[in-house]
C-alpha cells in the first residue's frame, strides 16, 4: 500500500526535514499521496499507493480526539467485519477504509489490538497520552520494517535506505550479518548488513518510551497441534481457507491481477480469483529465452487461463537484457538477496504494473505443504541411518565422490544431493538443515578477513538460526521441523522481502493469499505424511488443485522461477565480476580472503565447477556495499524502475 517512516525523540523535538527526506526516499513505493506531521518528540512521514478507500486514506491518520497518530504500510483484509463491529460498539469512523479500523481497535483493546487483524503490515501508533510508539509487523513477515535505536530517540521506515538519510544513523558494517548473508543468502532478523540498523521479526511488537525499547512476540507457526483427520476433510478445509483468503485479497477500489507462473500455488489462486470475479480476471506470466524451461511454464499458465477465459498477458524477454540494470535492481532490494530471481521478479511487476496496480501471487504454497526436494531428504534420512556404515563408507561414498555434480544438469544434481544426504546421515537434525541451507563456499583456507577471518562452512554460527530451531526442536518429524526453518528463514528473509521490494519498486502491491495465517495454522496441523506421500511432494495441494487445473499442469516436473545465473556468470556479466571482484578492489573493502575470491573464480571459470551462487553473493555483495554503504546510489534516490520490452 505504501512506505512509511518516522523517528521518536525524547531528547530534542524531531526535525521536519529529516523526515521529508526519508519520505522522499520511499517515494517509488507510494507515488499517489504523500503525509507527513512533526511535533514534540514525534515524527511520521507515508508515501501512499491508494488502494481501498481513495479519496478518504490519506495518513498520518487520528483517533476521534486526536490522543493517537498512525501510520501503516500493507492491507487489512478483515477491515469490512472490523468496521461493523467498532461502529456496534459506538466508534465514530471517518473513513470508508482500513486504515482507520486500527486505531479503534487500538484504543479497545491496546497492544492485543493486532491478534484481531487479518493482513499483511507494518504499522507504527503514536500513543500521545502514554507516550509512547508502538510498532507492529504482520505474523507472516508479508511487510518489512527496519529501525534504528540510539539512547533516547528511533527512527523506523519500510527500507534501509531511509534511515541513512539520517545523520545519526551510521554504516558500521555488521560481520555477523555480512556471514550470515553469506551463508543464507539473506540475512536473518533481526540483523541486517549494519549494526545500527534492525529488523524487526514477523509476528512481533515493539514499544518505545523513554524508558527504552521492548520488543515481544505476539504470534507463531505452531506444528504441536497436529490433528489426524480424512484426506477427503482435508481437502475441503484448505480449499475453504484458501477460497476465502483469496476472496478477501480481491478487494480493491484500483485495477487487479495474478501473477500466474503455470505452477501449481499461482494456478490455484487464479483460478479460485476466477470464480469470485465477474468479469475475466487479468493474470500475468513471463518467460525468457526464445526456447527452453521458461516457454514451457508459459504454456501451462496458458492452459489455466484457457480453462477460465481470462484475460492472459504474456512477455518473453531476452535473459541478457535483465541483468543490464543489475545496480538498479541491488538498489531496490534494500539490502543483499542472493536470489537471481529478483531479475525476474521485477521484470514480471514492471510488466504487471502497466495494467493494474495490486496483483495476487501464489507465494508460500511450497513452505506450507512441503514443495521442496530437501524435504525428502530429512524424510529419508532416518531410514538412510540403518544402512551399515561399511556400506556408505566403504561403497556408496567411494562411488559418489568419482562422479561431477552440478545444479543445472538434473541427473548430476541428483548427485549432488545424494552426496548431501549421505553426509548427514551422521549429524543430528540441526547440523544437518544447518548444513542443507548453507552457501558458504568450502574453501580450505579462510574466507574472510578482519573480525570474521575464521568463519567457515563449520565455524558458521548464527543466534537467528539457533532461536527458530530452539522452537521445533522437540518436534518427531524432521519435516515439520524443516518446514518451520523454511518458514521463518528462508520464505519471510528471503523470499516475501525480495517480493516486497521489487513489487515496490514499479509501486505494485503483491498480495499473497497463502500468508493468511488462518491458513498457515492450518497448515501447521496437517502431519508430514500427509503433504509428502510416498515420493510425492506437496501431495495434498495437487490433489486441491485437481479441482481446479488442468492435471497436466499438476503433475509434472517442478520448474521453480530461476534465471540461467550460471550462463550470466559466464557471459554478459564476466567482465564486470572480474572488474568489480579484483585483488586490489577486494583487499581495499576488507571483507573477504583474497586468496579466497581468487579461488572461488579460478573454481568457477577455469575448472568449471558450478560455484554460480556463491560466486554471485561475493559479487552481489560487492555492489551493493557500493550503494549503501559508500553512499553510491543516491543517484537512484526518488525514481522508479522502468519497464523493459520484450515480446508481448
Amino acid at each position: 500500500m505504501c512506505g512509511i517512516c518516522g523517528i521518536a525523540d525524547f531528547s530534542a523535538p524531531v526535525s521536519r526535514g529529516a523526515v521529508e527526506r526519508m519520505s522522499e526516499l520511499l517515494r517509488h513505493r507510494g507515488p499517489d499521496d504523500s503525509g507527513l506531521e512533526v511535533g514534540g518528540p514525534i515524527g511520521l512521514g507515508m508515501r501512499r499507493l491508494s488502494i481501498i478507500d481513495l479519496p478518504g486514506g490519506h495518513q498520518p491518520m487520528t483517533n476521534e480526539d486526536g490522543s493517537l497518530r498512525m501510520i501503516f504500510n500493507g492491507e487489512i483484509y478483515n477491515y469490512r467485519t472490523l468496521r461493523e463491529d467498532l461502529l456496534k460498539r459506538g466508534h465514530t469512523l471517518k473513513t470508508a477504509g482500513d486504515s482507520e479500523t486500527i486505531l479503534h481497535l487500538y484504543e479497545d483493546h491496546g497492544l492485543d489490538f493486532v491478534h484481531h487483524l487479518n493482513g499483511m503490515f507494518a504499522i507504527a501508533i503514536w500513543d500521545a497520552g502514554r507516550q509512547r510508539l508502538v510498532l507492529a509487523r504482520d505474523r507472516m513477515g508479508v511487510k518489512p520494517l527496519y529501525y534504528a535505536l540510539d539512547g533516547k530517540r528511533l527512527a523506523f521506515a519500510s527500507e534501509t535506505k531511509a534511515l541513512l538519510e539520517l545523520d545519526w544513523v551510521g554504516r558500521t558494517l555488521d560481520p555477523e550479518g555480512i556471514a550470515a548473508f553469506m551463508n543464507f543468502s539473506s540475512i536473518p532478523c533481526p540483523m541486517t548488513c549494519f549494526k545500527e540498523i534492525r529488523k524487526l521479526p514477523a509476528g512481533h511488537l515493539a514499544v518505545f518510551t523513554e524508558s527504552g525499547f521492548v520488543q515481544q512476540r505476539y504470534w507463531d507457526i505452531s506444528y504441536d497441534k497436529q490433528r489426524h483427520r480424512k484426506q477427503d476433510e482435508l481437502l475441503d478445509e484448505v480449499d475453504q481457507l484458501l477460497r476465502d483468503s483469496v476472496r478477501l485479497r480481491l478487494i480493491s477500489d484500483v485495477p487487479l491481477g495474478v501473477f500466474l507462473s503455470g505452477g501449481v500455488d499461482s494456478s490455484l489462486v487464479a483460478a479460485m480469483a476466477a470464480q469470485f470475479s465477474s468479469s475475466p480476471v487479468e493474470v500475468f506470466s513471463i518467460g525468457y529465452g526464445k526456447e527452453g524451461a521458461s516457454q514451457d511454464e508459459l504454456r501451462y499458465a496458458g492452459l489455466v487461463a484457457a480453462r477460465y477465459g481470462m484475460n492472459h498477458h504474456t512477455l518473453v524477454l531476452d535473459p541478457d537484457d535483465l541483468i543490464r540494470d543489475i545496480e538498479r535492481v541491488t538498489w531496490f532490494l534494500d539490502e543483499p538477496i542472493g536470489d537471481p530471481a529478483a531479475f525476474l521478479t521485477l521484470a514480471l511487476s514492471e510488466f504487471t504494473r502497466r495494467n493494474v496496480t495490486v496483483s495476487l501471487s501464489g507465494l508460500g504454497g511450497d513452505e506450507l505443504f512441503a514443495g521442496y526436494r530437501r524435504y525428502l531428504a530429512v524424510k529419508y534420512q532416518s531410514r538412510l541411518r540403518r544402512v551399515p556404515a561399511w556400506v556408505r563408507n566403504g561403497v556408496v561414498n567411494p562411488v559418489l565422490n568419482l562422479l561431477p555434480d552440478s545444479r543445472t544438469n538434473r541427473l548430476l544434481d541428483s548427485v549432488r544431493i545424494a552426496k548431501r544426504v549421505l553426509r548427514m546421515i551422521e549429524e543430528d537434525s540441526k547440523t544437518t538443515w544447518a548444513r542443507a541451507v548453507s552457501y558458504l563456499p568450502a574453501y580450505a583456507g579462510p574466507l574472510f578477513e578482519g573480525s570474521l577471518a575464521g568463519v567457515t562452512r563449520q565455524t558458521f554460527h548464527s543466534a537467528a538460526f539457533d532461536e527458530h530451531w530452539a522452537r521445533v526442536a522437540h518436534l518427531d518429524d524432521p519435516v515439520d521441523q524443516a518446514m518451520y526453518m523454511d518458514e521463518k528463514m528462508y520464505l519471510a528473509d528471503q523470499l516475501l522481502l525480495l517480493q516486497d521490494k521489487m513489487s515496490m519498486a514499479v509501486s505494485l502491491e503483491a498480495r499473497v493469499p497463502f500468508m493468511d495465517y488462518r491458513l498457515v495454522e492450518l497448515a501447521a496441523s496437517i502431519p508430514a505424511s500427509t503433504k509428502i506421500q510416498s515420493t510425492m511432494l506437496k501431495a495434498l495441494l495437487k490433489k486441491l488443485a485437481e479441482r481446479y487445473v488442468p492435471l497436466e499442469c499438476i503433475y509434472r516436473e517442478k520448474k521453480g522461477f530461476a534465471p540461467p545465473l550460471l550462463n550470466w556468470l559466464r557471459g554478459p556479466l564476466r567482465e564486470q565480476v572480474h572488474d568489480v571482484l579484483t585483488p586490489t578492489r577486494v583487499k581495499q573493502r576488507g571483507i573477504f580472503n583474497v586468496n579466497a575470491v581468487e579461488w572461488l573464480k579460478k573454481e568457477f571459470y577455469e575448472l568449471g565447477h558450478d560455484l554460480s551462487i556463491e560466486l554471485y553473493q561475493v559479487f552481489l555483495l560487492e555492489m551493493w556495499l557500493r550503494l549503501y554503504a559508500d553512499g553510491a546510489g543516491h543517484r537512484f534516490a526518488g525514481t522508479v524502475s522502468t519497464a523493459r520490452t520484450g515480446q508481448v
